[in-house]
């Protein structure tokens, strides 16, 4: 996994935000002075992964701060994102890392979790305008969550 100080990769992939299906790329908010919390996660509709994005959704100051996106990236399609963020009523892009790059390019791709191949864990970043990752962490199991009020204060 990449550590707070590196450099994060640049990327463009396909998701679902609003109810659109559309491209998002780091680069698109980074250039703009944005930090990027970026939220990798295996699946739509697994229930640890559910339970990361409501405690996201539910932060408000997430929502309240100007120069800051949250960008999901999963496994699934940008379809199944769209029925996912619909159903909970998530308002952030949500991408679609259907061939592991951006996974592998931030090394959170795992050989295998239940029972699927080549698919991200959970972890969450933050990129500063800089590309310079301000925060990292990662799930050692499925109940643990990352700390809000470390993400909160990486975002500000």
């Amino acid at each position: 996994m990449l550590r707070v100080g590196q450099e994060a990769p640049s990327f463009t992939l396909t998701g679902a935000a609003a109810g659109t299906i559309d491209t998002h790329s780091l680069d698109e908010y980074t250039d703009r002075g944005w930090s990027v919390v970026l939220v990798f996660y295996p699946f739509d509709f697994h229930p640890a992964c559910t339970d990361q994005w409501c405690s996201l959704r539910d932060a408000d100051w997430l929502t309240l701060l100007e120069d800051v996106v949250v960008l999901g990236v999963g496994s699934d399609a940008a379809y199944a994102h769209r029925e996912y963020a619909n159903k909970h009523n998530i308002q952030f892009p949500i991408l679609s890392d259907t061939d592991g790059a951006v996974s592998r390019a931030y090394d959170v791709l795992v050989d295998e979790f239940e029972g699927h191949s080549d698919v991200p864990g959970r972890a969450t970043f933050v990129v500063g305008p800089n590309r310079t990752i301000q925060f990292a962490w990662s799930a050692d199991g499925p109940e643990q969550q990352p700390d809000l009020d470390a993400l909160r204060e990486a975002t500000t």
